[in-house]
């Protein structure tokens, strides 16, 4: 058996001395894809609720319902989409599926810099949601492409790189918006993810696939899979959701409530330099207490210290007065919560089989999904009632995940490492 057929051989573990340089360009060549396609829709989507209002949403409150309307629709074809995707990744390979994930998200941002329309843009994100999702897709090719003792250190190597994008993305947009408009903006984002679909193609390696068993000698059906994965999976995928889907409302509230700090509509510079604060302290979230501590045996104190920590942040982000203070708090937010997402991943991958883990990161995409449309549902709702209020609920679910964690968690037996 070749070297990389035995890197990446679907019915077992390597070790992490196997074919070390492949692996490390392998995880490097993941991260910079899924990096570079994030800076893309990090050029505009954090300023979506501004884009709403030039398209014609008439209130802050109704550019947010646009918003919420567009991640619904979002949300609901992924719920359908994601699970379909990720069996079809565990068929055919997981790699030609991260690769169409990417190119899909080109032609969305070209969608939604033709839109003249709110509603426009919630076709492009139903769009989205039905080919796309490089997040996920990311994430199942990473499981599978690394030793299992590597898992969370790759993970947490492919997060960083995702948070890479999230940095760069809102400041060279906002200085884009500036500069050629929101339009121009998305033009040249859209141009990103096809050059992240390249990198992956050339650099990355076929990852390998079950072998097909003939219809009359199966003893389980592919389908069933989600009715014998065990409950710490499904408590790992409902974490996921809920860091997901409170990040979106502390995101979606962001420049709403640097206008009402500001007391103008013109925020899209300092929004910019909020989003690019934020992701630089997701980075080094990743790279000093990821990477260094979130590892096996450490997985619940991490999330629990995290969701802690990003509880406070929060319920101080309800009380901030200047808009210093509040991009300082929002990067504390970011820093805590990316440090979490690779522990969250690892629970994941290592709660299914390894070569079924496109379908479990499939039903994680739903999950996500689900949080795509109750995450701006919720910002919503706070945005036409009470932003500080939504601050203060979203501490007080941190301290209930905490809680959550500490009774319901039970490390990985496998090593993640």
């Amino acid at each position: 058996m070749g070297l990389q057929q035995r890197l990446l051989r679907w019915d077992g573990p390597v070790t992490a001395t196997d074919a070390a340089p492949r692996l490390r360009r392998t995880t490097y060549a993941i991260a910079a894809g899924s990096g570079i396609a994030s800076l893309a829709m990090n050029f505009w989507l954090p300023l979506l609720p501004l884009y709403m209002q030039q398209l014609g949403a008439s209130t802050q409150a109704n550019a947010l319902f646009w918003t919420a309307i567009a991640n619904v629709a979002l949300g609901l074809a992924r719920i359908v989409s994601g699970p379909v995707w990720g069996a079809v990744s565990d068929r055919i390979g997981r790699k030609p599926m991260f690769v169409r994930t990417l190119l899909f998200a080109s032609a969305t941002i070209v969608l939604v810099g033709f839109a003249r329309e709110p509603w426009h843009v919630v076709v492009a994100f139903a769009v989205q949601g039905l080919f796309s999702g490089f997040t996920p897709a990311a994430t199942a090719l990473m499981s599978v492409s690394t030793p299992e003792e590597r898992m969370s250190s790759s993970l947490s190597i492919v997060t960083g790189g995702q948070y890479l994008g999230t940095t760069a993305g809102p400041a060279l947009g906002a200085a884009l918006v500036v500069l050629v408009g929101f339009r121009g903006s998305m033009f040249a984002g859209a141009l990103l993810p096809i050059i992240a679909a390249t990198v992956v193609q050339v650099l990355v390696p076929r990852d390998a696939v079950r072998p097909r068993v003939p219809r009359d000698e199966r003893t389980e059906a592919p389908s069933a899979l989600w009715r014998t994965l065990p409950a710490q999976f499904y408590l790992a995928v409902f974490l996921f959701f809920l860091l997901f889907g409170m990040n979106q409302v502390v995101r979606l509230l962001t420049p709403i409530a640097l206008q009402g700090i500001e007391g103008t509509d013109s925020v899209a510079g300092i929004s910019g330099v909020a989003f690019s604060a934020g992701g630089l302290a997701a980075v080094l979230g990743i790279v000093l207490i990821a990477r260094s501590f979130v590892r096996p045996g450490r997985l619940k104190g991490a999330l629990i210290a995290g969701t802690l920590a990003a509880g406070a942040a929060n319920l101080l982000l309800a009380t901030t007065h200047g808009a210093a203070e509040y991009i300082v708090l929002f990067s504390i937010f970011s820093l805590v919560h990316a440090s979490m997402i690779p522990a969250a991943n690892t629970l994941i991958a290592m709660n299914v089989a390894r070569d079924r883990r496109g379908t479990g990161f499939g039903i994680a995409s739903s999950a996500q999904a689900v949080a795509l449309m109750v995450g701006p549902m919720a910002a919503t709702v706070f945005g036409a009632s009470s932003i500080a209020l939504g601050f203060a609920t979203m501490a007080v679910l941190f301290a209930a995940i905490a809680a959550l964690v500490f009774a319901g968690v039970r490390e990985p037996r496998r090593g993640a490492g």
